[in-house]
């Protein structure tokens, strides 16, 4: 335990958590907060674990087999972690704000996807907002309140990013991001 803790010292102190290097490393940690956020009440249910395959794979339009190979290894580095700020400081390093709000809203779907918001949860979203810089406003107000005349289906608004394109039809995380 010392010595993992004075491994991320060295690394916390000397950047190397810094923004991740490819596409799929920046899927990596982001799938790295979805799992730490679905495990906060200390256990990955199935429910959960389906809702992260589902942004994965319909916001980074990744295929299903990296998908379920990129959960494995975010549980099992999730066992591994003693902190999360490595993986707020990636997504702060590679994102603009609004889509930063836009993995709230991710988080959020996989938080609340056991149908319950225990209270390690809630108090891991508030540490979210605030290592993510999201205002506490933005980190709970529906991604159709921010954007007017952003008409969504049920379906798609779970995972839209808060932008849309000319035809009101929300983009994906991925598209937003290009």
């Amino acid at each position: 335990m010392l010595a993992r803790l004075g491994n991320w010292i060295r690394e916390f102190s000397e950047g190397e958590a810094a923004a991740p290097a490819s596409d799929t490393e920046w899927a990596q940690t982001l799938a790295g907060l979805l799992v730490e956020a679905a495990m906060a009440d200390g256990i990955l249910d199935a429910g959960e674990r389906q809702q992260i395959a589902r942004v994965l794979h319909g916001q980074l339009e990744l295929d299903e087999a990296d998908v379920g190979a990129m959960i494995d290894k975010a549980v099992a580095d999730q066992q591994a972690r003693v902190e999360i700020h490595g993986l707020t400081r990636a997504i702060r390093a590679e994102t603009e704000p609004e889509d930063r709000v836009a993995i709230m809203e991710m988080v959020w779907m996989v938080v609340l996807a056991d149908g319950e918001l225990h209270e390690y949860e809630s108090q891991l979203m508030r540490r979210l907002a605030g290592l993510l810089y999201v205002d506490d406003i933005d980190s709970g107000r529906p991604p159709s309140a921010r954007v007017p005349g952003c008409r969504r289906t049920a379906d798609r608004a779970l995972f839209a990013a808060h932008d849309c394109d000319k035809n009101q039809r929300p983009l994906s995380l991925k598209e937003h991001l290009r």
